[in-house]
């Protein structure tokens, strides 16, 4: 069976509506793509700005984590930076442009999503996006979810401009389902019926999908598994900046709980006049501040097991040393070996010295996503970014700023790969 959570414009959460296919569903929701195409591009910016402040000024949702991104995100001047990076003129999405040639970007049609359970608000952001460029979208989330992403779209539904258009009136394109991943006909059928596919998840996660069968035409978009870190170089150590920085790079480890793909898990510093163990006091001093604001609420048993055992291995191994307070609240692990480690999450960072920020360089694979910098000198930056891009990495983006979600992400204009971009030939 197939769970309704929201379906054509219908909230049916926390009772759900169930249904054997979705097939007999799809007439109601291609009636949602052609409302779509009635409504400017305009009239949608306006809707998301104007939700973009509701999000805030509701108390129903405004403390979920992540939340002031998707605020800020969804804010028209920076709505329209991510459209004309991906398109340079919103007009193609309206009106065929050129002289005698002339192109437009139309909707590829019904865009699938599969969203993984790490970031209950990840969906949204490909939603949103999706939903701008006329498609319908069928998301496939998580159980445990449903209930921050119903909140969301329950505030999304309520808002309304001055035009008479609701976010309600966008939502008649759109469902949120959820099937256990072992109805293998369901994942058949959603992907079968998909122009475009956009997974969010792991290897086995991404690999169980892309094998399904689907449309001849249809686009596949792949958020794979990635990974994170963070870097400082001697003179950012140093800088009357140091204790900001620090600020940022615990914001960056507490959001989410470590568990996006932006997510920084080990942080390099570059040997300098400040030796490892004073930085490391500073950064302690950090978590504790940061702690006193965000305490740990859910605590996961299995991450606490990891954690245990970490601090355990760490503080039985004379080479290496851990600083962290009695209870699990956060956990700095330090060890001279230059390299990546594997995720621990729920506030656990790595630190280590290295001669150069340029020592990392080596340990750079394509399933390298963000590193949140702090490098005072854009020329050393500028040289930085560069290699570490030119060996795969997606962003390098100041600290406090690496969950901030932008276009190119992943090293894909997202927008313009959700279009069918065509041709109109006239004239002599």
């Amino acid at each position: 069976m197939i769970d309704l959570a929201i379906f054509n414009g219908k909230f049916y959460f926390p009772e759900y509506k169930r249904v054997e296919k979705l097939s007999p569903l799809l007439p109601s929701i291609y009636e949602g793509i052609k409302l779509l195409k009635k409504i400017s591009k305009n009239e949608i910016l306006d809707i998301f700005h104007e939700y973009s402040k509701n999000l805030i000024k509701s108390t129903e949702v405004n403390k979920i984590e992540g939340i002031a991104f998707l605020s800020s995100w969804l804010k028209r001047n920076n709505f329209i930076q991510i459209v004309e990076k991906s398109f340079k003129d919103l007009d193609y999405l309206e009106n065929f442009i050129g002289d005698k040639k002339r192109i437009k970007a139309q909707p590829r049609g019904i865009a699938c999503h599969w969203i993984a359970g790490n970031v209950p608000t990840l969906g949204l952001f490909s939603l949103f996006q999706s939903i701008f460029v006329g498609n319908a979208n069928i998301l496939r989330i998580p159980p445990k979810s449903h209930k921050t992403i119903v909140a969301l779209l329950k505030v999304f539904a309520e808002t309304t401009i001055d035009s008479g258009l609701s976010g309600a009136n966008l939502l008649t394109s759109v469902g949120i389902i959820y099937y256990n991943k072992s109805n293998i006909k369901a994942n058949i059928e959603l992907s079968e019926i998909a122009d475009v596919r956009i997974v969010w998840g792991g290897d086995s996660a991404v690999k169980s999908i892309t094998g399904l069968p689907k449309k001849a035409h249809c686009e596949d978009i792949i958020f794979g598994p990635k990974y994170s870190f963070a870097v400082f170089d001697k003179d950012a150590v140093i800088s009357k900046n140091f204790t900001r920085y620090l600020r940022f790079l615990v914001s960056d480890i507490f959001l989410f709980d470590q568990a996006a793909c932006t997510s920084p898990h080990v942080v390099f510093f570059e040997k300098g006049l400040k030796n490892i163990e004073e930085i490391t006091k500073d950064l302690v001093e950090a978590f504790n501040r940061a702690i006193k604001q965000f305490p740990k609420i859910d605590i996961d048993q299995f991450i606490t097991s990891k954690i245990i055992n970490i601090r355990a291995q760490y503080a039985l191994d004379l080479d290496k040393k851990v600083i962290c307070p009695t209870e699990n609240d956060w956990t700095i692990l330090a060890n001279d070996q230059i390299q990546l480690e594997e995720p621990i999450e729920s506030r656990t960072i790595f630190v280590k010295e290295v001669d150069s920020i340029m020592a990392v360089i080596p340990l750079i694979t394509r399933k390298i996503q963000t590193i949140g910098c702090a490098i005072d000198d854009k020329n050393k930056l500028e040289e930085f970014a560069d290699e570490v891009t030119f060996r795969g990495v997606s962003r390098c983006v100041n600290l406090g700023q690496m969950h901030l979600f932008d276009s190119p992400w992943d090293g894909m204009l997202f927008m313009s790969r959700l279009v069918n971009w065509v041709t109109l030939y006239y004239g002599k």
